[in-house]
């Protein structure tokens, strides 16, 4: 007897979002650094040290298994780097993001990426995006909508929560290109490949300016290497993400990682005693339900067994 296609698709994007949800808890104290560090580092260093920590990470985990990276790499160079730039980019927007607004707020503003990520899905990959996709994306961004306006009156930063907004924007869109080109590249290459290249490409665009900072600004040695777990973490982060898109479409996981408002909601309860408003938590709930579309099995479709 042989279990139909359909039934093995839906085993793979549910092992994909579960690989999804795991990887967006990783990066969340990432993209807190900027509010941890509380001005001791620049957000450029803070994302060169990111990328140059992966960079060692996954280049050292090549070199024990042997993998030949580059070798492999050659024929997908160009989409690599400007993977590197949109990574940067994305990463540098939503520090900041988050260093000059409430974690969770910022996070919720930056999740606007889905909805980037359903629409680049259908038009660039080609991608069948579906009612359900739709349905899972506007109830997430309400539910985003209802965090953003939760802290409205309560930011307490000034001019500088409408820098903050429009760099989460921004960085939705970075991040949102990035998404999708991972989408393509983890069809043809391996993890350890992808991730050795778009580190490294990334930690050589910084190594320049960062080098200038930590020089003019007479940054301690100690001070960086305070921050050294973000390297190693955000490749953790990222092998997860990457299993996930091999599982599943861009259109699929895109609504799922509404859920980082979450991680970060908790985590900024947890350090900085941050507690969501009522209307936060419905927000949240809203978010819980976009994910819940995607999941849930479609009572009307019928399985087909041949044997």
């Amino acid at each position: 007897m042989k279990i139909n296609a359909a039934h093995q698709k839906t085993e793979n994007v549910a092992l994909a979002l579960v690989l999804a949800l795991a990887g967006m808890s990783a990066f969340t104290p990432i993209f807190a650094a900027g509010k941890i560090a509380d001005g001791v580092l620049p957000v450029a260093v803070l994302v060169w040290l990111r990328f140059v920590g992966g960079a060692v990470t996954i280049l050292s985990v090549a070199a024990v298994r042997r993998v030949p990276v580059f070798l492999r790499a050659s024929a997908l160079w160009k989409l690599h780097l400007l993977r590197a730039f949109c990574g940067v980019g994305g990463l540098g927007c939503s520090i900041y993001a988050a260093s000059v607004l409430p974690l969770a707020d910022a996070t919720a503003i930056g999740l606007i990426k889905g909805i980037f990520a359903i629409v680049l899905a259908g038009l660039v990959l080609k991608e069948v995006v579906t009612g359900r996709h739709w349905v899972a994306g506007g109830l997430c961004a309400l539910g985003a909508y209802l965090v953003v306006r939760a802290a409205e009156s309560g930011t307490g930063y000034g001019d500088l929560a409408v820098a903050g907004v429009a760099a989460a924007l921004m960085g939705a869109l970075f991040m949102a290109c990035e998404a999708l080109i991972m989408r393509y590249v983890a069809q043809r290459e391996d993890t350890i490949t992808i991730l050795a290249c778009v580190n490294l490409f990334a930690a050589v665009i910084l190594t320049g300016p960062v080098l200038w900072l930590i020089v003019s600004q007479e940054i301690s040695w100690s001070d960086l290497m305070l921050f050294a777990w973000m390297g190693p973490l955000a490749i953790v982060g990222q092998s997860l993400n990457l299993s996930a898109y091999r599982r599943a479409g861009a259109a699929t996981l895109a609504p799922v990682y509404y859920g980082s408002v979450i991680f970060s909601a908790l985590f900024g309860y947890v350090v900085w005693s941050e507690v969501p408003a009522p209307i936060a938590v419905a927000g949240a709930l809203l978010i819980i339900a976009g994910g819940a579309v995607l999941t849930i099995p479609n009572p009307f479709r019928r399985t087909r067994r041949t044997c």
